[in-house]
């Protein structure tokens, strides 16, 4: 441990450069934060040295054995905000106790920025190089605008839902919509799924204009989504429910179906097999006979996932997929939407009002309020944007 010269604000080899990542490492292992003013004076070496670098970093920061006491959190938070925005391009963390982590998560969530707690450094640097690569990628998004939304708006009589909102989701990103209660939110998903026909502008997919096709026409393109309020049928088994997302890949007649019959016998059996994989990826093998009534909430919404899945989409719309979930039922859900997008490479777009979660998978964030966009970026440029902050977080 180099707690004393930590104490005296003398960081010595605890702070690195490391080209290759474009990474600033940062190790607080062995350090007990305790006062402020301690902490100002690890934090103003930090400052310096980033400031003399004269350009932004990703930082990995080092908190094994690391204790913050609980009276200097919050002057904590505020210098590594301060760094973070000033110097930063996103925080990724290793080492951190279950104290730390729970913390560091719960602010998350008011402040808007990405936990990303990693178990070692070569996770972490991992991580590192696949966001170097896809912030270098994003100067080509214009180029391919799988998704794109222009100049949306939506009219229920005299109320206007959304004003010329436009965006674009390119091929393979988890793009997040967010906002406060009201902003528009669900209506953009409803027109994006041709649930809804804007009274202007267009929804472009794959190049071809989708703009008036309803929802089973969009469904065939490749669309599917959840939803914010659970849509199974109760009564049905997991297995069953899942089954019915292969419907859209049915294309016998009425009487080989009627007879089960030839091509219609294999397409069921070619139907099932699949389904059997989505509950095998989604590890719900143990429900798969129970009806999806006497499931848990989280497990019911494991299920509405594997309906969607079961229907091999190209774009998945998911419109608060941890709304009401516990911790771990959550953390659940973000790694099986996460596997769906590294392993298949599906397009998402997302509802979600859990920040920590916005933050820690989305590759893009468009912000709506009263039906406006407001922002869009980067999560770590939307965090720190005022207006987003002001209409989010609800400050003056």
């Amino acid at each position: 441990m180099q707690e004393p010269a930590a104490r005296d604000g003398s960081m010595g080899d605890r702070l690195s450069f490391n080209d290759e990542y474009e990474t600033f490492e940062v190790d607080f292992s062995g350090i007990t934060f305790d006062s402020a003013k301690q902490i100002d004076s690890i934090y103003d070496e930090i400052d310096r040295r980033l400031a003399e670098s004269g350009r932004r970093w990703y930082f990995l920061v080092n908190y094994i054995d690391c204790v913050i006491a609980p009276d200097v959190w919050d002057a904590y938070a505020a210098r590594g905000k301060k760094a973070n925005i000033e110097f930063g391009l996103g925080s990724f963390r290793i080492g951190a106790a279950n104290e730390t982590r729970e913390e560091i998560r719960a602010r998350s969530q008011t402040d808007m920025f990405r936990a990303n707690f990693f178990a070692t450094r070569e996770e972490a640097l991992a991580a590192i190089a696949d966001k170097r690569r896809r912030r270098a990628g994003q100067a080509e998004m214009p180029q391919d605008d799988y998704i794109k939304v222009e100049n949306i708006n939506l009219q229920f009589g005299g109320i206007r839902a959304i004003s010329g909102v436009g965006f674009s989701v390119p091929r393979g990103e988890v793009y997040s919509i967010i906002g406060p209660n009201g902003a528009g939110k669900t209506s953009m998903l409803n027109v994006i799924s041709g649930f809804y026909r804007p009274s202007e502008g267009r929804i472009m997919f794959d190049g071809k204009d989708r703009t008036k096709l309803g929802p089973a026409e969009v469904a065939r393109l490749g669309f599917a989504r959840t939803f914010q309020n659970i849509a199974l049928f109760k009564g049905m088994t997991t297995l069953d429910n899942i089954m019915t997302g292969r419907l859209i890949k049915d294309k016998g007649n009425l009487l080989l179906d009627a007879l089960y019959w030839g091509p219609s016998q294999r397409q069921e059996l070619e139907n099932r097999e699949y389904v059997e994989r989505v509950i095998d990826f989604l590890e719900i093998e143990a429900i798969r006979k129970t009806p999806v009534g006497r499931l848990s909430y989280g497990l019911q919404k494991r299920v509405e996932l594997g309906r969607a899945l079961a229907m091999e989409p190209k774009v998945l719309l998911l419109d608060e997929p941890m709304a009401g979930m516990n911790l771990e039922e959550k953390q659940d859900m973000v790694r099986f939407i996460l596997d769906v997008n590294d392993q298949w490479n599906t397009t998402m777009i997302l509802i979600e009002h859990d920040m920590s979660v916005v933050m820690d998978i989305s590759d893009y964030v468009v912000v709506l309020d009263h039906g406006e966009k407001i922002a869009e970026g980067t999560p770590d440029d939307v965090r720190t944007d005022p207006v987003v902050i002001r209409a989010y977080l609800g400050e003056s």
